[in-house]
Order: C-alpha cells, then structure tokens, then sequence
C-alpha cells in the first residue's frame, strides 16, 4: 500500500530527474554515455504509476536522450558515439517495456486474485452443497454449505474420503453403487438420498453433477451440487396418505350405498349411464371478445341478442357418443345421433347449452341438472346430466336414464294419492304420505350424489377435491334421510319429541342446497336474510325443517308458470318477544277465495295433491308454541309467516 501523496512526490521526483539528466547530458560531453541514466526515470514512475504513465514516461526519457545527443554532437558524430546513444535508447525502451509487461501482469494477477475471490463468495453464499470430484471419484472441493449443513470440517472430508457416515443406513449401499456407476460410465449423476445434518436430522437431497471435458473429449472433472428436496418429498407423502385415505373413505362409502341400494332396491332402479362428447372451442373467441367488451351477464346479453347465441349453437358439434347413449335415445347408428345439432336433443336443448356457454364465461369445470332427452320417432326420456369439461373446448356429458326412477316414482305417487284419497279421514295415512314425500328429495339426492363420486374416481385423471365434496353432500343427505326417519319413529311410537335450542337461520341457510333440483325445475331463485344476533328458538329441528322445505317448495310450485323473475325469500328477524320466519314469493300470491281454506286438511290448489302439507305445517308450528298464517304480499306474490319464542 502506498502512503497518500507518495505518488505525486515521486513523479515529481521522476520529472526532475529526467530534467536533471537532460541538463547534465547536454552541458558535458563524458566519453561515457549519460543517457543510460535515464532508466531511474521509468523505475520511479513503476514504482506508483499507471501501465500507460510507465509508457509515456520511456518515450520521454528516449526522446531527452536523443535531443541531448544531438546538441552535444551535432554533426561531429562518429561511430562510437552513435553506438553509446543507439544503446542508451535501446536500453531505455527495453527497460521501459518490461517494466509495462510487469505492470499488465500485476494487474492480470490482481484481476484473477479478485476472480478468485468473486467466486468463492458465490459458492459460499449458494445454499446448496457444491462439489468438485475428479474422475477416478475423489472429491477434491466443497463449497462452505458442505460444512455448515454436516456440521463436518471440509478439510477432513476431503482428507478422509469417507461419505458413509453422511448417509442413511437404508441409502448408502444403494448411493455408492450409483455413483460408481455413473463414474465408471461418464454418465450424469442424479440420485435422491438422505443425508444427515449437523442437528443430527436426516432430510432429503438431491445430487445432480455432469462431468466436464477437454476438447478431445476425455473428462477432467464433475461438478455437482445437492439441494435438499426435503419437503418436496414429505408432501409427496402426504398426497399419497392422502390419497390412501380417500379410497379408504371412498371404500366405506360405497359399500355403505351398497347396502342402502339393496334395502331401497324395491323403490330405486339403476339406469345404465351415457356418454356424450361435445366441442366448445369454436364458441371460444366470440365468448373472449364479449368478456374483452365487458360483458357481465352472458345470458342477458344473449336474450337481448338472439341471433348470436343462434350462432354460437351453430358453432357446436357433437364429436361422439357411446352405445349405451344411442340405445337409450333409440339409434341405431351412432353418426346419425352425433349428427343432430347439440340443442335439438332436448326438450329445453337450447337451455343446457346455454348453461354450458356460461359455465365456460364463468371458468367453472363443472355442470349438472336434468333434462328431458328427444330420441327418435319422438321418443322421451328423461335424464340427469352432468358435464365436465375436458380442455381443448371439450366437454364430456355423463347422462342416468331416469325413466324407471320415475315410472316408480308415478306409481308410488299415484298409489299414495288413492290411499289419501280412500282415507282422508286418517291422518296416519296422510302423515305417512308426507314422510314419503320428505324422503324422496333426500333418497334422490343421495344417490345421483353416489353415481356423481363413482364417476369422478374412474375418470382420468381423477378429481380428489371434486370426490370430497360430494362425500360431503352423500353425508349430509344420510343425515338428513336419518334424522327423518328417527323423528317418524319416535312421533309414532313415543309420540313428540323434546323441543331444542335451534338456529334458524343455520336452517334457512341449508335449504338452497336441500331443494336445488325443485328450484331449478322451477327456474326460480332462493335468497335468504338472517338479522345478524337473531336468537335461537325452542323446536325440534327435523320437523322445523320440514316445515321450511314445504313452504319454500309450495313457493317453487307457485313459480313454474310466472313470466319475468321467479324469486323466494326467506327471512329470520326477531319481532317482540319471538322470532318471526317469512317465505314470500313472487308469485301470482293465493286466492281470496282460498286464504280461508289453506289449513283445511284435504283442501288443495294442485292436481294430485292431497291437501295436508299445510295442515301439518301449522300443526307442528303450534306444537312449538307458534302460529303459521298466509297472505298475500302488496306488490304481489304469497306470504307465509310463523313465530315462534325464543331460547330464553
């Protein structure tokens, strides 16, 4: 390190010099050759300056030394005296020009010391284990993690050449015979094994090293690093746990349904399922560039547009179909069904495809619902559905024939209106029509639900979330069915049950996934409005709601043929001393003439109905200490209100 000022005192010093010499030199003439002096000149300026100041300060002196010369010799020049200057000039420029090549080599070891150290800090601060090996496999460098991972002292380790230690019992045999391998062969390294850190824990790594050549091809070393995949490896495991503990699940499920199915194989038959494969993507571009023109409501704007969701029907096609779906639908040959446009295989066609164009908008995977298939010579059948989509502008529907489902279900009905209608006097009769009536939303449920989960397990790949969700679902109908029957069994044999504390509004809160089939048949919108703080009331909560499902299917019921909006309400707030719970529609609301009659047993507004469901409605409202009233709302549409006390 030079001292501050240091250098502009020497080339000071070395200007001086230069100057002195140059005076000297042409004021005598010494038989020996001054000139040779100025060498001193460039070795100061070395000694603290710049490789381009060495350069210059050479130049200088050869120049003072040939300007000298000629002053003192002029032209009284002999050959001695040319020889003394030629060599004064020589010597300086040589000395000159090896003191510049030890100042670019300065700096060139000064540049590769800095690239030395540059480089250690980068393999020092990468948290991996970098390595070098040469290729007999005898490591020969470690970055500083090595050290600081193992708790070993790198020198030792390479000293030592013992990685066994470092190893899981259960990996070294199988680590060493891979990386002699591979070494043997001139082969990349990549191998997963588990090493143990200096807190004593092993983790999962990964070794990856490639071997560098020479330009003749032979290998000169490998170069590899170890990055811990730890906690890759342990969620691997927890998927596949996970995974272990759905089929598991699913296992007890379907073995649970299994045996369900036999005990309700009298009232259920199941259908063969069909399979049909639809192409989206040339709707594709229409539906990007309504979403770039800000287009919120799809269906809106198709109602308002017409004839572009008459192109966009225009643009589907049906890919393929299966056997069992043209059987049902009565074809013969599979091209002649695949042929007909998509909507015109429905009775509401243009409806589901219409659904399917929003579920594409709206970036959802999934869709179900029911329909009624047009076959051929006409031919009806009715169907649950269900698409999911398939990428590509693919979507793949899965449809159940429910045909038998509901011939049995129209018999039962039937079978049931007639023993009403033989035994209206009997209310155990009707209140056990009404029991079948409760159960049949559930049971249906129930298993569409079961069919949904098998076909999301056999599909490729499966859908894991997708199966929970419907588990979930198969849970809760279960339940429900349970609870149903339970209550049934206690009223008959031990007669009402103990009212309980009961949130109302968790009970309002249910009903949109109870009743989503009647709501969508009836294409009606359920919402629902809790006062947040309301309190829980005193009631036996199956039949509370039960109560609630009545009223709000009695409402759907009501919708089916209104023109404009359908929507219900069902609102809980707290008025004076009781919790007061109202179902409104916005319906044609009920006749004068009836309001009177509503609670009669067996009066009815529907054909088919056995006029009871009211009646009970009310009976187990007052069986909790409430009143259940009807009227009809100001700007139009039916009311239903009860109270009932709250848990004091």
């Amino acid at each position: 390190m030079i001292a501050k000022g240091t250098r502009p005192a020497l080339l000071a010093a070395a200007t001086l010099l230069a100057g002195a010499l140059f005076c000297i030199d042409c004021g005598a003439d010494f038989a020996g050759a001054i000139a040779i002096l100025y060498l001193l000149v460039p070795l100061l300026v070395a000694w603290v300056g710049s490789e381009a100041e060495v350069r210059a300060a050479t130049i200088g002196c050869i120049v003072l030394a040939l300007l000298s010369w000629g002053i003192v010799h002029g032209t009284a020049t002999d050959a001695a005296n040319v020889m003394r200057g030629a060599l004064a000039c020589v010597a300086i420029g040589v000395t000159g020009a090896l003191l510049v090549n030890q100042k670019r080599l300065a700096g060139a070891q000064e540049a590769l010391e800095k690239a030395r150290e540059e480089l250690e800090r980068f393999t020092d601060s990468v948290p991996q284990i970098l390595w070098r090996a040469t290729p007999e496999m005898r490591i020969d460098f470690f970055n500083r993690a090595y050290g600081e991972i193992t708790g070993r002292s790198i020198a030792d380790a390479i000293a030592t050449q013992d990685w066994t230690p470092d190893l899981h019992p259960e990996d070294a045999a199988a680590f060493l015979a891979h990386a002699q391998e591979t070494f043997a062969a001139g082969k990349d390294v990549r191998f997963t094994y588990r090493l143990r850190h200096a807190n004593g824990e092993y983790r999962w790594l990964l070794i990856a090293a490639r071997p560098a050549r020479d330009a003749e091809g032979r290998i000169v070393a490998y170069y590899g690093s170890n990055t811990d995949i730890h906690d890759q490896i342990v969620m691997q495991q927890q998927v596949r746990d996970l995974n272990a503990t759905l089929e598991q699940l699913v296992a007890e499920r379907t073995a649970a349904l299994s045996k369900e199915q036999v005990r309700n194989s009298g009232l259920f038959e199941l259908s063969s399922i069909s399979f049909a494969e639809m192409d989206f993507s040339a709707t594709q571009p229409i539906l990007d560039a309504l979403r770039s023109a800000g287009v919120e409501d799809l269906r809106a704007h198709f109602s308002q547009h017409p004839a572009l969701l008459e192109r966009c029907l225009g643009l589907i096609r049906t890919t393929r179909v299966n056997t069992a779906l043209a059987q049902l639908m009565g074809y013969a040959d599979l091209a002649e069904l695949a042929a007909n446009p998509p909507a015109a295989n429905a009775e509401d066609g243009t409806e589901v495809v219409l659904q399917q164009l929003e579920m594409i908008y709206a970036g959802r995977q999934a869709l179900s619902g029911h329909t009624v298939l047009i076959g051929k010579d006409d031919r009806r059948i009715p169907v649950y559905f269900s698409v999911s989509t398939l990428g590509d502008g693919l979507h793949l529907s899965s449809l159940v024939d429910l045909t038998e489902r509901e011939r049995i279900e129209e018999l039962r009905r039937g079978a049931q209106a007639e023993l009403a209608r033989a035994n209206r006097a009997a209310t155990l009769g009707a209140y056990s029509a009404s029991i079948a009536h409760e159960l049949n939303q559930p049971v249906a449920s129930l298993l569409m639900d079961a069919r949904t989960g098998l076909r999301t397990l056999q599909g490729e790949p499966p859908n894991p979330a997708l199966a929970v969700r419907v588990l979930e679902r198969i849970n809760q109908a279960a339940q429900r069915i349970a609870a149903i029957i339970d209550r049934a069994r206690d009223t008959i044999v031990a007669g009402d049950r103990p009212c309980e504390p009961v949130d109302v509004c968790a009970l309002a809160g249910e009903l949109r996934e109870l009743l989503e089939r009647p709501l969508r048949a009836a294409g009606a919108t359920l919402e629902t409005a809790c006062v947040q703080g309301t309190p829980q009331v005193l009631a036996d909560r199956v039949n509370l709601q039960q109560v609630l499902v009545n009223l709000v299917t009695n409402a759907a019921d009501a919708l089916r043929d209104v023109e404009g909006a359908r929507q219900i309400l069902v609102s809980v707030q707290p008025v004076g001393q009781g919790i007061e719970v109202r179902v409104e529609d916005s319906g044609p609301g009920i006749a004068e003439a009836h309001l009177d009659k509503l609670f009669q047993p067996f009066f009815t507004t529907k054909a088919g109905g056995i006029g009871m469901g009211l009646q009970i409605c009310r009976s187990i409202i007052e069986g909790m200490g409430g009143w259940l009233e009807a009227g009809n709302r100001p700007e139009g549409g039916a009311c239903f209100r009860f109270t009932l006390p709250p848990v004091t």
